[in-house]
């Protein structure tokens, strides 16, 4: 699969997760990237959880939101998710990829980059 001059190539973006490593969005990559962006982390469900463990071998699923470590970390736990899942980098992400309200708030979206670092679905739910 070559460039597609008519989709939107990724800014390369390091983001902190939860448990302190860094991800690196934006980057080419064997797996296309998701990333699902959640303003609330108690909006994550069970339907979200089985999607991301169903593309595990074709996905690198990145979750980013405005709540708490504390919220986070008990969804991790409920749904037995990696600790490098869920970023809290909403700001830099939501500015880099304009997914933010007119109060600077991150909004809810859906993103999939393929592996040419090329936006090839992006919605704001």
């Amino acid at each position: 699969m070559g460039i597609n001059l008519q989709r939107p190539i990724v800014k390369a973006l390091g983001l902190e997760m939860i448990n302190g490593s860094t991800r690196l969005l934006g980057i080419p990559k064997d797996k296309i990237q998701v990333v699902i962006s959640l303003p609330d982390i108690k909006n994550f469900n069970e339907q979200l959880d089985d999607a991301i463990s169903f593309f595990k071998n074709r996905a690198e699923t990145f979750v980013i939101t405005m709540s708490s470590i504390d919220e986070c970390e008990e969804i991790i736990k409920e749904f037995e998710l990696k600790d490098s899942l869920i970023s809290r980098e909403y700001k830099e992400f939501s500015k880099t990829f304009s997914i933010k309200d007119e109060k600077n708030q991150l909004k809810k979206s859906l993103m999939i980059i393929d592996t040419n670092c090329q936006i090839t679905h992006k919605e704001i739910l």
